[in-house]
């Protein structure tokens, strides 16, 4: 079973990352991506080495762990400005939204396919695509929940749904990978 996010953004390049890593680690983690990891040439399995600090499973609190998910980074043609029918006979186009805009500008998407595998992966997809979102000023579609998010509620939502997730989850059910070092 897989858990699929997209962010769309204006544009997108490795300069962001350790700003990236330092959001993501503002949800009670420490966070360390895959040494030489490029949004420019990356694509499929994206490892991270987590510290967790407010996992209700305490026993997986301050201790390394291996996590991560899929990762695709497409980059999209900028529609023109085609009118509908509508705009064509009356010549008045109606005003975007803030997200329909963003999207209609979006020359870069950037796919979060989540797996079961691991207990983290959720965390790490969710953290991960809201603060690329936040900082790139894009937008998160929820493709499971049929949901677009953009600013500070991108944050708020996150982190509700991934406590809301770990806390559904068994003490004995916990799925998790130590981490031993970086292979490859």
């Amino acid at each position: 079973m897989s858990y699929d996010l997209s962010v769309h953004l204006k544009g997108l390049n490795d300069s962001i990352i350790p700003e990236w890593l330092s959001q993501i680690g503002k949800f009670n983690m420490d966070v360390e991506v895959y040494p030489g990891f490029s949004f420019n040439n990356h694509s499929g399995f994206l490892p991270f080495k987590v510290v967790i600090y407010d996992c209700p499973n305490r026993s997986l609190n301050n201790i390394e762990l291996m996590t991560g998910f899929e990762l695709v980074v497409r980059r999209i043609e900028v529609k023109g400005k085609k009118g509908t029918f509508f705009t064509k006979i009356f010549g008045k186009q109606q005003p975007l939204s803030s997200i329909e805009k963003k999207l209609r500008e979006a020359e870069t998407e950037i796919s979060f396919y989540i797996s079961a595998q691991d207990s983290f992966e959720f965390r790490m997809g969710w953290y991960s695509a809201a603060t690329l979102a936040l900082l790139c000023d894009g937008v998160l579609t929820d493709l499971q929940e049929g949901i677009q998010l953009e600013g500070s509620q991108l944050i708020r939502h996150a982190h509700e749904v991934v406590l809301k997730d770990e806390r559904l989850i068994n003490k004995h059910d916990w799925r998790v990978h130590e981490f031993k070092e970086w292979l490859g």
